[in-house]
């Protein structure tokens, strides 16, 4: 990449935080003028330590009292450090501050990106955007713009005393400054692009360790421990690398400072001792070059330590701006609170997931509102897409989708998915306990909501076996609780939600048989007046359903009641013999 171009890659990434840096202005200006002040203190304090020892010496003095000088001295200190805190707490909690907002706004991101974003990234590379990236970018914001504002205001304040001193000697300390900042710029692009790398590779990390801590009884079942632990050692070695790689240049920062810092030294020494030598130069003022070289050797020293911070965050800045500023490509409706009643159309539905395959084609279909809806098929047929498609998981590729006479598109998202309750078939728990899991559904549920639809779902008995009760953390994922446990807690978060429309995606799956038809006698009630889809490959599931359509290949091949579908003698009819005769034999 020419010089230019990643110059302007950088700063158009760091340009995205204007904005966020726009919020806490005064802050941030309040912080700019505390350093001014500390600087300007700091810078003061050689200029009275130069003016003490030619006071103390012999062959000069400046008619000020010892005392007043040494009070001068430590007054000038504490008005520096001070200044300096009151600098950290404006610029550093300016920067959590932002921290904050970029959270938020990341999390808001993700939250309204349609379902197809999910498929194309880990959740270990959104957990690296989470950790990693806006880390750097905090360290950006508030160490890196501290220290800069430190380092251009000493050496400016540093700067202006010292040529006030003497400018010949000025001129001469300031030979090595060209080579810092050469050293400077070539090593920083180097940083740019090998933190990328490495911030790549951590990705790679992060999602094999989720993945791993998420599937460690598959791990175990088939006995996978070695091989994951090799897999994943050979990410730990690149990462390693690569990190070696970056430590290798940022290495290199410090003592090529350090080099051009000390040729500075050698410079006061030598040209300022012959001055002293002419008399041009007392050995105070002598002394207080050596003090502001000293006051500068931070602030340079700090320039490749700032220059790696601005990398970093510049190009973790870049890698979370793409996903901030990426627009969803389902978007909220103007309705806003209008009441869904539940009367589901499908026009000419056709849908195809990005770079890939068509999966329904030309659907047409009426739900009334109040009735029920099974829909079988074998597996890949496109049940799940379909359902998916009423809470906009995903849009249309062409047709429409009518609820109560409105285009969906034209209802708020908050609007539509809260009338609607999905109860899929791999029910996710949060790491809590089963009451708080269940009131999910509906925040503002009494206990007795909850117990009711607990008892809704079968799910009562179970929960008194357990010692805690409702109380009883599930652990994470739903560790400590059966699959078909798992399903029905799911089953009566949707319930206590009371939608207009209720979704059963596969949700009976994991219970046996017996458990099923206990569960569907219960629904029953649940359903009455409530518009239900239920998606099984059992037909004892839907058998009870208002219609039932079959599934094959993206198509509606056969629509009807269960009675009618059993007549017809087709794929249904096919389906629920080889049930039957299974159930028998079993």
């Amino acid at each position: 990449m020419p010089t230019t171009q990643a110059q302007t890659s950088s700063i158009a990434e760091l340009r995205r935080l204007i904005p966020y840096i726009n919020r806490y202005k005064w802050r941030l200006m309040l912080g700019l003028v505390f350093v001014t002040i500390s600087n300007i203190c700091s810078t003061s304090v050689p200029r009275v330590v130069g003016r003490t020892i030619d006071t103390l010496s012999t062959s000069r003095t400046t008619g000020e009292p010892i005392e007043w000088l040494i009070t001068q001295i430590l007054l000038l200190t504490i008005g520096s450090g001070l200044f300096m805190f009151a600098t950290r707490r404006t610029i550093i909690v300016m920067s959590r501050f932002i921290e904050e907002d970029l959270r938020n706004d990341f999390v808001t991101a993700i939250a309204r990106q349609p379902q197809q974003f999910y498929h194309d990234r880990s959740t270990g590379s959104l957990i690296a955007h989470f950790s990693n990236d806006i880390g750097s970018i905090r360290e950006f914001i508030g160490p890196a713009i501290m220290y800069s504002a430190n380092t251009v205001t000493t050496f400016l304040f540093a700067l202006s005393w010292m040529i006030t001193l003497n400018l010949p000697l000025t001129l001469a300390i300031l030979i090595p400054v060209p080579l810092v900042a050469t050293l400077t710029y070539r090593l920083g692009r180097k940083i740019h692009r090998k933190y990328r790398i490495v911030q790549e590779q951590y990705e790679h990390i992060t999602t094999q360790a989720q993945e791993l801590a998420s599937g460690i009884r598959v791990v175990r079942a088939y006995v996978r421990g070695e091989h994951e632990s090799q897999r994943f050692n050979a990410l730990s070695r690149e990462y390693y690398q690569k990190n070696i790689g970056l430590a290798k240049v940022q290495s290199l920062m410090m003592p090529g400072m350090t080099v051009l810092f000390n040729i500075s030294y050698v410079i006061v020494i030598g040209v300022g001792g012959y001055l002293v030598t002419k008399n041009s130069l007392t050995v105070g003022e002598l002394t207080q070059f050596f003090i502001y070289l000293n006051q500068l050797l931070w602030p340079i020293a700090a320039i490749g330590w700032v220059t790696s911070m601005i990398q970093r965050g510049a190009a973790s800045m870049g890698r979370l701006g793409a996903i901030i500023d990426m627009q969803s490509s389902i978007t909220d409706g103007p309705l806003q609170q209008h009441d869904i009643r539940g009367d589901i159309v499908f026009r000419g539905v056709s849908l195809a997931y990005a770079n890939g395959p068509v999966v329904l084609h030309d659907i047409d279909l009426r739900i009334p509102a109040g009735t029920s809806l099974g829909i079988v098929g074998s597996v890949g047929s496109g049940k799940s897409s379909l359902a998916g498609l009423l809470p906009r998981l995903y849009d249309v590729s062409s047709g429409s989708v009518q609820i109560d006479g409105h285009d969906i598109r034209e209802y708020s998202l908050t609007n539509l998915r809260s009338s609607i309750a999905v109860v899929p078939q791999e029910s996710f728990l949060f790491s809590d306990t089963i009451r708080e899991n269940i009131r999910i559904g509906n925040p503002a549920a009494t206990d007795h909501d909850v117990v009711r639809a607990a008892e809704s779902a079968c799910l009562d008995r179970d929960i008194e076996q357990l010692p805690l009760g409702f109380e009883t953390v599930v652990g994470e994922r739903g560790v400590t609780l059966s699959g078909g446990q798992k399903q029905r807690t799911s089953l009566a978060r949707a319930i206590i939600s009371d939608p207009a429309i209720l979704i059963l995606d596969d949700s009976l799956s994991a219970v046996d048989a017996s458990t099923e038809e206990r569960i569907l006698q219960s629904l029953d009630r649940v359903m009455q007046d409530r518009t239900t889809l239920i998606i099984s490959h059992r037909i004892s599931t839907v058998q009870r359903c208002t219609n039932i359509v079959v599934l094959q290949e993206g198509r509606i091949v056969e629509h009807g009641s269960h009675d009618e579908l059993v007549k017809l003698g087709g794929l249904y009819a096919d389906m629920y013999d080889r049930q039957q005769l299974e159930q028998e034999l079993s």
